[in-house]
């Protein structure tokens, strides 16, 4: 749910896509663009297309997302990665298939609290092109455990997950965990707002951690469609300094 943050991909990840409103089946498409430096003195600046299909309800969904993405910078930073090599080369821009990604997530029950708690297992195929800078090269496995909660108007929420990296040739990447924690409050019957922080430790060893706040909205129309929009401020080395999205949903 990260990225919600927000991060499975946009709508895959987004943590209050789930906690805020589940559309069950649905068919999704979204655009973010993230810029930062990475602790270096050239900006990175990441165009992501996620095209993302839903299938079944609680207690089990399915899901596939199919990005395009486009990559502007010295070519050592991979998204949700950060920069994962030393010195990049002179500025350049690449574009293509980003890393398809297939979820399952399966509804563990509810807490006598009223908690809701999820678990979503995520494998990341390393279709993006190492050699053009778009990826790793490498599979990646994610599991995650959701919990939230609607407690009138607001709906708290959070999340706890595991990455199991795969290393590209020469490099080591670090196994990491990552969580979030956020709320949501609806505004009305079709809209609502809120607010959330992910952290991720740092993959390498001359990498940093990842740390970042997402304000978001969300708006229905009809009872079918739903779009989302979202701007996030990064507050370490590991992440962008700043970035904006939106998603439109089409639920069937």
């Amino acid at each position: 749910m990260r990225r919600i943050a927000l991060s499975l991909a946009l709508a895959a990840a987004a943590p209050w896509a789930a906690a805020a409103d589940d559309m069950g089946s649905s068919l999704s498409i979204g655009i973010e663009q993230t810029t930062g430096d990475y602790g270096q003195a050239a900006d990175t600046t990441i165009t992501y297309v996620p095209i993302t299909a839903k299938l079944g309800n609680r207690p089990w969904q399915f899901g596939l997302t199919v990005p395009w993405i486009r990559v502007e910078g010295p070519g050592n930073v991979v998204r949700d990665v950060g920069r994962f090599r030393g010195a990049g080369g002179g500025t350049r821009t690449e574009s293509g298939v980003g890393d398809v990604i297939a979820f399952a997530t399966r509804a563990l029950g509810t807490m006598p609290d009223g908690t809701a708690v999820d678990a979503t297992g995520k494998v990341k195929f390393g279709t993006a092109s190492a050699g053009r800078g778009l990826g790793t090269g490498e599979n990646d496995v994610h599991l995650q455990l959701d919990a939230y909660r609607s407690a009138g108007e607001f709906t708290p929420f959070g999340t706890v997950g595991y990455k199991i990296l795969g290393d590209p040739t020469g490099i080591e990447l670090r196994n990491v965990f990552y969580i979030s924690l956020g709320a949501a409050r609806r505004l009305d019957t079709e809209r609502s707002a809120g607010l959330m922080w992910y952290g991720q430790q740092k993959t390498t060893d001359g990498g940093d951690a990842q740390s970042e706040v997402t304000a978001f909205y969300t708006r229905r129309f009809g009872g079918m469609w739903k779009a989302q929009f979202y701007g996030l401020i990064g507050m370490s080395d590991g992440s962008p300094d700043y970035g904006a999205g939106a998603m439109v949903i089409r639920a069937f």
